[in-house]
């Protein structure tokens, strides 16, 4: 059964959208992701030194790769060592396959994106901004990796908002081991859960993807152009057919193209995630749901020992309730964004998910999902 933070702790949504911080699904990851930049003008004052921290980090590991010879020697082993983000747990963001566990980075992973890194460098490039769209540049670079990346770096930051958090809402909290705050226990992983601001967060990938992110948006015509010109073929071409292997090499042999870039990147306007449109449907599924299931009952009820045949029936008989609810009433809605373009798949997935539990907890019926809440067997049976 899918719990809100809010809902666990006991406290009303809208009491605690008042504190500013990300109302998560405790045992389904939202894919929302902390974007670097949003920490510059977010509210809460325990992030007020956040962005220093992580350009001090990596501006650190840049200074001992530009004092690097080679590989494995003590500059670049040092650099190796501060470019270490164990898996990071309790945020209930992400793109986790299972539950709500992180996504660490691996020895492999870290000794190419150094290497990425030391090649800008050498390139005469020093902005701790190449961390921040080093997913432009690497394969296997996700997302979820630099957002967990960041998540680490300012981790006793967001320990110290949750704590504060927890506290103003009253909340029983306990220490969290190896550290001197405070927080509660996710009951569905039982990792301490550190709480996000709310302005922090965004749907798409901070720079992941040539042809997806905003960043390719804000290109102006000039650069636009040039890259035309360096990668032989049009824009839109490469995005979908060049490896970022070769985009990477082209701009180490165009090193004033990548720092048009990155200077491009800087000007990037704040923009923190709208949670009341919700265009990627992540957040507005789990309180909708339950506000219509409330609105629109469903009497259903399983025998003590259900036969395959009954279980099917109220299987249909949700189904059929959620057709009603999508073409009758405004639940069709959310399954489109502002502009009325339809949300991604998963969100009516979600939006069912939802949908389906709140009749079947109404009813006192246990709605068990697969482990990785993938494709697989849903069991359903009374509680």
């Amino acid at each position: 059964m899918p719990v809100s933070i809010s809902q666990y702790i006991g406290v009303s949504a809208k009491q605690f959208d008042n504190t500013g911080a990300f109302d998560a699904i405790l045992d389904v990851d939202s894919k929302l992701f902390i974007d670097p930049h949003l920490l510059q003008s977010s509210t809460a004052p325990e992030l007020s030194a956040s962005y220093k921290t992580i350009q001090k980090r990596f501006s650190d590991i840049l200074k001992l790769l530009e004092k690097s010879k080679r590989m494995g020697d003590i500059f670049w082993n040092a650099a190796f060592r501060l470019f270490d983000f164990p898996e990071l747990e309790g945020l209930c963001i992400g793109y986790s396959a299972k539950g709500t566990r992180g996504n660490g980075m691996g020895q492999a992973l870290r000794g190419k994106i150094l290497t990425t890194a030391s090649e800008i460098v050498a390139a005469g490039i020093k902005d701790t901004e190449i961390f921040e769209l080093v997913g432009l540049f690497q394969e296997d670079i996700g997302p979820d990796r630099i957002s967990d990346m960041v998540g680490r770096i300012v981790v006793e930051d967001l320990q110290r908002y949750t704590q504060r958090i927890l506290e103003s809402l009253k909340v029983k909290t306990s220490p969290v081991k190896g550290s001197a705050h405070r927080t509660i226990v996710n009951p569905f992983n039982r990792k301490p859960l550190i709480l996000v601001p709310a302005d922090i967060l965004r749907d798409l990938p901070i720079a992941n993807d040539w042809s997806e992110v905003d960043l390719v948006c804000q290109f102006n015509d000039a650069l636009r152009t040039k890259m035309n010109g360096l990668i032989g073929r049009t824009w839109k071409q490469a995005t979908r057919s060049v490896s970022k292997a070769d985009l990477r090499n082209v701009l180490l042999r165009y090193p004033d193209v990548l720092r048009e870039l990155i200077a491009l990147y800087k000007k990037k306007p704040a923009s923190t995630y709208d949670f009341n449109s919700d265009r990627s449907g992540e957040f507005i599924w789990f309180r909708a749901s339950r506000q219509f299931a409330s609105a629109h009952p469903l009497s259903i009820k399983l025998p003590a020992a259900p036969t395959a045949s009954d279980v099917l029936s109220t299987v249909n008989r949700i189904c059929d309730k959620f057709k009603e609810l999508v073409e009758n009433n405004a639940l069709s809605s959310l399954l489109y964004d502002s502009s009325g373009k339809p949300k991604k798949e998963e969100a009516a997935q979600k939006l069912f998910y939802g949908i389906a539990d709140a009749y079947c907890e109404a009813n006192d019926l246990d709605l068990s999902r697969e482990a990785n809440a993938g494709r697989g067997p849903v069991r359903l049976q009374s509680k």
